[in-house]
């Protein structure tokens, strides 16, 4: 049986018990590809661990089954666009909703951005562009407010200037202008 054994090899190699892990379609344990979540993602809530988990299982599994068994080392930005055409506008496909979408961006991102720091891979392959923070507590640590964040959001939900906007509205609304 595929997984006879499981239990034991992922004792073996030190898996906490409860952790969330992926498999290869092979059932082979990829322990560079599982570090993220024993050490990137170790102190996030288990829930937190396990929609990592689903998300690049899904996206790792489109790379395999549906992109000629491409290894998610390779995975390039033509991959990310087939991955997206997939679950978004593909008739067959599941046909996401754009928060689950951003969602999943927004982990194969930060997947592959680990992934880069800890040489892994050479490329990300979820396009990028420059972001410049809003916040004088957003800054990295170099002290720079440019950084590079997913070019492919929805942008179909609510911007940040609009919320802020909407509650600046609602605090009028509630208390009259000259209490604001």
């Amino acid at each position: 049986m595929l997984f006879d054994g499981l239990d034991q090899r992922l004792d073996d190699l030190g898996v906490p018990e409860g952790q969330p892990f992926l498999m290869s379609p092979a059932a082979e344990y990829d322990v560079a590809l599982n570090r993220y979540f024993s050490v990137w993602l170790a102190s996030s809530p288990w829930n937190t661990q396990a929609a990592h988990a689903r998300d690049l299982r899904t996206y790792f599994d489109l790379l395999w089954f549906g992109r000629g068994r491409c290894d998610w080392r390779d995975a390039t930005m033509e991959d990310r666009a087939a991955y997206e055409w997939w679950r978004r506008r593909d008739d067959s496909g599941p046909r996401v909703e754009d928060t689950s979408r951003d969602r999943e961006v927004s982990t194969v991102n930060q997947f592959y951005r680990w992934a880069i720091e800890q040489d892994l891979v050479r490329a990300n392959p979820v396009r990028q562009r420059a972001s410049v923070a809003w916040s004088p507590w957003r800054r990295r640590a170099d002290g720079s407010a440019v950084r590079q964040v997913p070019a492919e959001a929805s942008h179909t939900g609510p911007r940040r200037e609009e919320v802020v906007a909407a509650e600046v509205v609602s605090a009028v609304a509630q208390r009259g202008p000259e209490r604001i």
